[in-house]
């Protein structure tokens, strides 16, 4: 997908806006928005900041480029010292005395290329976490803009005017949630974690749900971009709806408002209920769903609450489809140790062995380019866990990279 031939001034302000903003608040030299084009990388927005050597305009040809690396691999990449780091000891901006780098790739919606937003920096800088998220939060703002001027074509001054003051109030707002982040973080660290993984996840699809809206008000549009800005909506609005929902879910649990509700259900038409619904959800994907119970637990019943136990299921399998692309996923139960012992196991991209003691934790992921990825603020597992011991279980995983994840809960048999 080719870029418009001339950007919105607005948009060209607002980013030149987000590269002061970067270079200003990270304490960094240089912060960039790079396009790519024709294996040369061009600086298109670069950071009002001091010592920094790159200027808008300036071209370099793909020769080892951090950028490059970037676009081709569609990835995070992070060089923390260039001089020590054997892949990068020859990078062509050393030269300008840029040894630290942290980038991300910004796609059009077809997934194509744009370019990349990078930071910069003149000596050793490893960049945190909270580096990475705020990189992330930006990237995810650029990436809607493209998608709204890649969708149609402008045809009047006040539909300019119109977005722009939209894009003025989401600013504000921005602005707004920033300020109440810093108040957090003063009173109280887990509101502030709260806050600082779920912001750029309402954000998304919030502005998605605006933007998208403001155009369906457009003259003229052919129902086949109507349709399509429609199921833009609706999607997003269900990705909203999911966020809130379990947002609400861990509120109620941390003061103790969550009931258990015990009944007598069967086991196989549990595990069958679930299956069907993945099966329409998915009846287009390339992994395998797998359903395992051993005869001897056929039409078996089970004491417990079994909506709390539909969702542990269906939050661990809607993690292993998120992180699987291919290959299998297995669930079902089995009675082990005069316990019922429930499993999920895939064949996705796996935990590293250092992040399988947080994953229950809220908010966690494995890494921050897996929350570029997939999305999500880390809250199902935390919910999962916590079902588990309300009704008297434990919940554990084996996981390794590349290879996948397999989760265990076990439920008391009585």
């Amino acid at each position: 997908m080719k870029a418009p031939e001339q950007m919105p001034k607005w948009m060209l302000d607002k980013w030149q806006g987000i590269a002061d903003l970067l270079a200003e608040i990270l304490n960094i030299p240089a912060a960039l928005i790079m396009k790519a084009a024709n294996e040369q990388m061009e600086v298109f927005i670069s950071s009002q900041s001091n010592n920094n050597p790159y200027h808008v305009g300036d071209k370099e040809d793909w020769h080892g480029l951090y950028c490059e690396a970037v676009i081709k691999s569609k990835e995070k990449l992070l060089v923390s010292n260039a001089l020590t780091d054997k892949e990068w000891d020859r990078n062509p901006d050393i030269k300008l005395g840029m040894i630290a780098y942290l980038g991300y790739p910004i796609l059009y919606p077809d997934k194509s290329p744009f370019g990349t937003i990078c930071i910069l920096d003149n000596k050793e800088n490893k960049f945190s976490a909270l580096h990475e998220k705020i990189l992330l939060q930006f990237k995810d703002v650029i990436e809607l803009d493209l998608a709204l001027i890649s969708s149609f074509e402008i045809q009047s001054s006040e539909m300019v005017k119109t977005i722009k003051k939209q894009q003025d109030q989401l600013k504000e707002q921005n602005i707004a949630l920033q300020k109440t982040k810093e108040k957090a973080e003063e009173s109280n660290r887990l509101k502030s974690a709260f806050l600082q993984n779920i912001s750029h996840e309402i954000r998304t699809p919030l502005n998605a749900v605006v933007g998208f809206s403001e155009l369906l008000s457009l003259p003229n549009l052919s129902q086949e971009k109507r349709e399509y800005f429609a199921s833009i909506i609706i999607k997003n609005s269900d990705q909203l709806l999911s966020i809130v929902s379990d947002i609400l879910t861990v509120s109620a649990i941390e003061t103790d408002q969550q009931k258990v509700n015990i009944d007598s259900i069967c086991l196989d038409s549990l595990l069958q209920d679930i299956e069907d619904v993945y099966r329409l959800k998915n009846d287009d994907n390339a992994v395998e769903l797998i359903k395992k119970i051993p005869e001897e637990l056929r039409g078996h019943k089970i004491n417990t609450d079994k909506t709390k136990v539909k969702q542990i299921i269906t939050n661990l399998l809607n993690n292993a489809f998120k992180f699987t692309e291919n290959g299998a996923i297995e669930f079902g139960v089995a009675l082990n140790n005069n316990a019922y012992e429930f499993f999920v196991k895939d064949s996705g991209i796996g935990i590293p062995e250092e992040m399988q003691d947080e994953i229950f934790n809220r908010f966690t992921q494995t890494n921050e380019t897996t929350s570029e990825l997939y999305g999500g603020i880390g809250l199902g597992l935390s919910i999962s866990k916590a079902f588990v011991e309300l009704l008297g279980g434990k919940i554990w995983l084996k996981s390794e990279v590349g290879i996948g994840s397999n989760f265990y809960f076990t439920l008391p048999n009585q």
